[in-house]
């Protein structure tokens, strides 16, 4: 193993631990994606994930994959990826905290996609806005 990607290999492990980063299992559009907590950036959404192999940007709410760059659109994420990824406990969380934190100069959020989402998400989004979501 070169030095180069051990050094890589050790950067992507402290990434892992930090609390603003979360790489779900799952790949999307054939690419492994992770979404930032303290992105501040609204397009293609608010948060929207990037990933890691390319310049690619997903909308979490509709499956759209876009050019980062160019803002061209690409296609769709496979609706079994999407419901995957919208079943990741951990990424609920941070997409609801991420929300809860919105930008003011959104005025309003995407609705959340339950289409794709589990009973045991669905009934934890609610409980999340019982108390004060």
């Amino acid at each position: 193993m070169s030095i180069k990607h051990f050094l890589k290999k050790i950067l992507y492990k402290v990434l892992d631990a930090q609390p603003f980063l979360y790489k779900p299992e799952c790949k999307i559009f054939n690419h492994k994606f992770e979404i930032h907590k303290t992105d501040i950036d609204i397009w293609p959404s608010y948060p929207h994930m990037h990933s890691i192999e390319d310049n690619l940007v997903l909308n979490i709410y509709t499956g759209e994959v876009y050019r980062k760059i160019t803002r061209a659109y690409i296609s769709e994420a496979r609706e079994k990826d999407m419901k995957k990824l919208w079943n990741d406990k951990r990424f609920l969380e941070i997409v609801l905290d991420v929300r809860k934190n919105k930008p003011i100069n959104i005025k309003e959020l995407d609705p959340i996609p339950t289409k794709w989402m589990n009973s045991e998400n669905l009934k934890y989004i609610i409980q999340k806005k019982d108390n004060a979501y």
